[in-house]
């Protein structure tokens, strides 16, 4: 128990200092950590994706908090944008949440690691950001669309959608600390009404750990954010001076290595 704590409180530090680094959202370490630390502990394979899922949205709760007051003190925010994009995040958000809920444990696997893979791709391969406009669309429904999936996408897999708006951001000509910046806003907007829906959900739901409401299990939430908290706030102070094109290749070989263990242990093994 004393190694999974430990295991938990390290990746609490990764998950926090990346999410406040490259915006990525510390969701896509969580996820597969407990996942894995899960099935070891003999928790069947249908409920620990759910629980991993749901509980990366509980600590991101947290995480986005204090990564929000340090982008808010670097002036990396662009409120305007949140205006436009916080209610299509929020309803995407409830609906991700509402879908995953109903998914198999076995297909939640198989989406986290199709977006997971295509998440490394953009991040090994995108040498300068693909611009379409000088700033975001005009129209609001468009906006919305754009918003609503980023929140969709976002809470289905349980990361706080850093790895979708920060680049699409950087398409509508929005440099990169800004779109950073404002991702962290998007993470609280995502992960707080996913959180909730997924305690709603899996409310009765047998076979969870102690310390479950429904699917969100408050020890691991706990325990990853004594870390996170803190090293969230740090990675934005760094994000500025730091080679983020490095940084984000090899968090791509990472995330390649992590889909392809899932794959292993779910489907070969």
């Amino acid at each position: 128990m004393t190694i999974i704590v430990f295991i938990f409180l390290l990746t609490g530090l990764a998950s926090g200092f990346v999410a406040g680094l490259l915006g990525v959202g510390g969701g896509i370490i969580i996820v597969p950590v407990t996942y894995f630390i899960l099935l070891q502990l003999g928790y069947t394979p249908e409920v620990v994706m759910h629980l991993a899922v749901a509980s990366s949205l509980g600590v991101i709760c947290f995480t986005s908090v204090s990564s929000i007051r340090s982008h808010l003190k670097l002036k990396n925010t662009n409120l305007n944008i949140v205006k436009k994009w916080a209610f299509g995040i929020v309803l995407g958000s409830i609906l991700g949440a509402l879908s995953a809920s109903f998914i198999s444990g076995e297909n939640l696997v198989i989406i986290f690691v199709i977006l997971a893979f295509f998440i490394s791709m953009n991040m090994l391969f995108q040498q300068k950001p693909l611009i379409l406009n000088t700033d975001l669309p005009s129209s609001k429904m468009i906006n919305f669309s754009i918003s609503s999936l980023i929140g969709f996408f976002s809470a289905i897999i349980g990361i706080g959608g850093g790895s979708f708006s920060v680049p699409t951001l950087t398409m509508f000509s929005k440099k990169i600390h800004e779109a950073v910046g404002t991702s962290a806003v998007f993470g609280f907007l995502i992960a707080f009404p996913g959180t909730i829906i997924f305690a709603i959900t899996g409310f009765e739901k047998e076979g969870l750990p102690l310390y479950s409401i429904g699917y969100v299990n408050i020890l691991i939430v706990f325990i990853i954010s004594i870390t996170s908290v803190f090293t969230a706030g740090y990675g934005a102070k760094v994000s500025t001076n730091i080679d983020k094109i490095l940084l984000r290749k090899i968090f791509a070989i990472f995330l390649l290595l992590t889909c392809a263990s899932l794959i292993i242990e779910h489907f070969i093994i």
